[in-house]
């Protein structure tokens, strides 16, 4: 899909698209969160960082379709290890959803690392998202540990995945 590409946002500049794009993707965010977006939903995805991290090492894409935002992706630079890029959030509209663009993306992101020095990609999925699991695990993902829920998390088990970047990708 050569009309897919990620385009770099900011939320002073892209907050309302980024707002708009996570009512549409209700079913994830309901998901995650147990509640529709909202502004505060929007301001983790912008701010929210993993620990040790700082706002800097945050990385957000929009996925365009053309002059169409079809997704979000957030990143954190150097977490868990000072070449890995975390994925904290890969969210496509459902309508774009099955036509290839989550493929598309994850290539752009692999090359996007392997340009940076990066080499390892990981991120944690909801045990309650296994059509999400599956996805991942298409695209080359491989378990990396186990993620259960704690009295300090947000109730959601997880499983966390990981890709070895490549010279090919």
């Amino acid at each position: 899909m050569s009309d897919i590409s990620l385009k770099p946002i900011s939320p002073a500049r892209d907050f309302d698209d980024v707002l708009d794009l996570t009512e549409r993707a209700r079913d994830y965010v309901v998901l995650e969160v147990g509640h529709p977006a909202n502004d505060a939903y929007v301001r983790d995805f912008f701010e929210a960082c993993p620990p040790g991290k700082t706002p800097d090492s945050l990385i957000h894409f929009a996925v365009m379709r053309g002059q169409e935002m079809a997704g979000i992706v957030g990143i954190a630079a150097g977490y868990e290890q000072p070449d890995d890029w975390w994925i904290g959030l890969m969210l496509l509209d459902p309508a774009y959803r099955g036509r290839g663009i989550g493929h598309t993306v994850i290539k752009l992101i692999r090359r996007l690392a392997r340009n940076e020095g990066i080499a390892m990609l990981k991120l944690s999925v909801l045990d309650a998202n296994p059509r999400g699991e599956s996805f991942w695990r298409r695209e080359g993902f491989v378990m990396h540990r186990a993620a259960p829920a704690t009295p300090e998390s947000d109730g959601h088990d997880r499983v966390v995945l990981r890709y070895q970047i490549r010279e090919d990708d």
